[in-house]
């Protein structure tokens, strides 16, 4: 017996705003509950001597140190734009409605 109810994936569904068809909300709750039950299996694992690791490689990051170097003007980084307005870089709108 699966440990989540298709009422309860229906309201996952909802949360979600999705909409699932019948067929739809009847397979996960089989996909569901099979991951419910492994994610059970996993938890049920004795762990009390196993040593926490963050990282069994430990591997190390290479950096640099920060150099400060003096950077372009705001008239200088916008010198080369195809488009400009009020100092900033003029791109076309993507997003949302025209103004």
């Amino acid at each position: 017996m699966s440990q989540i109810s298709r009422d309860e994936v229906a309201h996952l569904a909802r949360l979600a705003r999705l909409a699932l068809s019948d067929d739809e909300l009847d397979g996960f709750v089989g996909q569901l509950g099979a991951i419910i039950e492994h994610v059970s299996q996993i938890q049920a694992v004795d762990v009390t001597d196993v040593e926490a690791t963050d990282n069994p490689l430990k591997s190390v990051n290479v950096t640099r140190p920060d150099v400060v170097e003096p950077g372009l003007s705001q008239e200088e980084a916008l010198a080369q734009a195809p488009s400009s307005a009020e100092g900033r870089f003029a791109v076309p709108r993507i997003l949302g409605e025209p103004e």
